[in-house]
């Protein structure tokens, strides 16, 4: 029985994982290719936002939904350790 909730538990933990790689790169190529870091800074009016944080780029819900990922990530690695020392 235990075998199989470990088991079940790391499948669960790869796909969190997954999850939290696939919004980091979702996050890392808005940031990226957003219109405030493409603009030109030579240009004073369009230097404002240049070096505005991602938090200004990237929808609140997205970076929630990434904290939370990691927060249920982190949970599960915590049950998985005390299944372990059991």
């Amino acid at each position: 029985m235990d075998s199989i909730e470990r088991q079940q538990l790391e499948d669960k933990i790869l796909a969190k994982r997954q999850q939290i790689e696939f919004e980091r790169t979702n996050l890392e190529e808005t940031i990226a290719f957003s219109p405030e870091n493409r603009e030109n800074p030579e240009v004073m009016e369009e230097t404002k936002n240049f070096d505005d944080p991602a938090q200004n780029v990237v929808e609140q819900g997205e970076m929630r939904s990434l904290r939370t990922a990691e927060q249920e990530l982190n949970e599960l690695l915590r049950q998985l350790e005390t299944l372990r020392n059991k």
